[in-house]
């Protein structure tokens, strides 16, 4: 009777190479290369080994309790302890190869050059894989020339050098080889799974596949380490300041890149407005920042959507006017991973996407303006606009976030002559032309100039209180300084601007002799803001008398 194949899984196998590869390694290293080193450097080989072993244990064997330690163990996330300690051994390299260069004095200095350059490549690819430079702003052909360099350039030094240092050129060039195969073994073995006879790999989800791809890359930096501690003990012997120096460069290394790793807020790495939205399809924004000049605004998003192979994610971005409704400029954007890369504070992956919009010709100046984002899928040639589930930022539809608004300034001459009132808030106004007289049911008409010498920061309202000199009896009306179009939250310094009101007075408003007062209150706590004459004396409860009005008979 037939047996039938044996089921393993990706993630089995890769428990299983593990041991197989390390133990199969280590042997032949202590074997042939380790006895030949000195003893610091046998001591920081073995630390380094062990390092790695424990770091690969903990992420293939131990259950994970939580989501951080999940993370904090993967082999294949950023900023956690597998990528820090590859970062740190690289770096390691680096300063083995110069303090190698250093002791190696007696060398040919092609030989000493050689060492320097190895160690500042090995340096930029510390710093690179701490900062996944090549994931998101270093293309990949650079490095596969970086890599054909460190070969040729080695193949050459070793043809010069002497027959006992070829054991270290064979050791780096091989440390080179297993990494090289573990940076692209994901595209050889994508489809690994599948029946090969006598065994069947079953459940091949692609991080799986990228264990293997770090395991592999951590014992090629290892074998490039010990190849690099060779040349470092076939120099001059090291003073102790030498040894201390060696033993300290890890933790110097860990001291100067993990402070700067960016786990803060999203907000607080970018100098960013900080987000909470999350969309229907996954996708979430966590930051945004918008630069406003003369001509153009430039608007940067930090998304994290939930996947980041291509599947038609865009986003568009809308100048809307804030009275109308009218949306005078919109840009649409298909969204594009390989800008910038970020990690919000659940390691989540956030890539920063920017736009830049020119102001249209016709632009209304001094009039409250709305940066609306929303984000759509193609769906076979249709655009399907992304509902928002929650956010905290202010909602305009169901797919319509506002992002901040914006105004274009005048540029109008201040006014020299003396305001009329001076505002705590830093809001002036100019003198009133109050007519001498109105009719019930019909409209006053008052100009009210204003100027701002701070930038506003919240709303207020205008009130005009008419009081009846003989009955005690007010009227009072209230609206915004300027209106509806530029409310006094985006006020800015050296704004210039009037507004005429029109004023419906009741038909049934006693007629007589009106004392005329106005001044401005916040919406916030319904406060009076305090004021002043031109000379610094103090309005009594706030009010800035305008004048007298008489209200005839209709």
């Amino acid at each position: 009777m037939e047996s039938g194949p044996l089921y393993v899984t990706v993630d089995t196998l890769t428990r299983i190479i593990f041991p197989t590869i390390y133990v199969f390694a280590g042997l032949t290293v202590y074997r042939w290369f380790v006895p030949q080193l000195s003893t610091v450097a046998r001591r920081l080989a073995g630390v380094m080994l062990a390092a790695q072993a424990l770091t690969i244990f903990n992420a293939l064997y131990i259950e994970s309790s939580s989501s951080f330690y999940q993370w904090l163990w993967d082999l294949h996330r950023e900023w956690n302890v597998a990528a820090t300690l590859a970062s740190t051994q690289l770096a390691l390299a680096g300063g083995v190869a110069f303090l190698a260069a250093w002791l190696a004095g007696k060398r040919p200095i092609w030989y000493r050059i050689y060492l320097v350059g190895i160690g500042l490549i090995f340096l930029f690819l510390a710093y690179d894989e701490f900062f996944t430079l090549h994931e998101y702003r270093i293309g990949w052909n650079y490095y596969i020339r970086v890599g054909a360099a460190v070969v040729l350039g080695t193949l050459v030094v070793a043809a010069l050098s002497p027959r006992r240092s070829w054991k270290w050129h064979a050791c780096l060039l091989g440390g080179l080889a297993i990494s090289a195969a573990g940076a692209i073994h994901v595209e050889v073995y994508g489809s690994i799974c599948g029946d090969f006879g006598v065994l069947y790999i079953d459940q091949c989800p692609r991080n799986t596949v990228w264990d293997l791809e770090e395991i592999l890359e951590f014992l090629g930096i290892w074998l490039t380490l010990v190849a690099l501690l060779g040349h470092f003990s076939d120099a001059s012997p090291p003073s102790n300041r030498v040894i201390r120096t060696l033993y300290t460069m890890p933790a110097l290394w860990i001291v100067l890149v993990v402070p700067t790793a960016p786990i803060w807020p999203i907000a607080r790495q970018v100098g960013g407005e900080p987000a909470a939205v999350a969309f229907e399809s996954g996708t979430g924004l966590h930051s945004f920042h918008i630069d406003k000049r003369k001509s153009n605004f430039t608007v940067r998003l930090f998304l994290s959507p939930e996947r980041w192979d291509y599947n038609g994610l865009g986003y568009s971005i809308h100048l809307v006017d804030q009275i109308t409704g009218e949306s005078l400029v919109s840009r649409n954007t298909h969204a594009y991973r390989r800008l910038e890369f970020y990690l919000a504070p659940e390691h989540i992956p956030v890539y920063r996407q920017w736009k830049r919009i020119r102001f249209p010709p016709g632009t209304p100046t001094n009039h409250a303006l709305r940066v609306v984002l929303t984000l759509w899928h193609k769906n076979d040639e249709q655009i399907v606009y992304d509902r928002v589930l929650s956010s905290d930022l202010k909602l305009l539809g169901e797919a319509q976030v506002l992002l901040d608004e914006l105004v274009l300034p005048t540029g109008s001459p201040t006014p020299t002559t003396p305001p009329l009132a001076q505002f705590e808030n830093g809001f002036a106004l100019g003198a009133v032309d109050l007519p001498e007289r109105a009719r019930p049911g019909e409209n006053l008409v008052i100009p009210f100039a204003w100027r701002s010498d701070e930038n506003g920061r919240e709303d207020h309202v205008q009130y005009l209180h008419l009081g009846h000199a003989e009955s005690g009896a007010w009227f009072v009306y209230d609206q915004q300084p300027l209106g509806a179009r530029l409310p006094t939250r985006l006020w800015y310094r050296d704004l210039s601007d009037s507004e005429t009101w029109r004023v419906p007075l009741p038909a049934d408003l006693a007629p007589g002799l009106y004392q005329v007062f106005t001044g401005l209150y916040r919406t916030r706590d319904q406060e009076r803001v305090s004021a002043s004459d031109s000379d610094g004396r103090p309005f009594v409860d706030a009010r800035v008398p305008l004048g007298n009005l008489i209200i005839g008979a209709s």
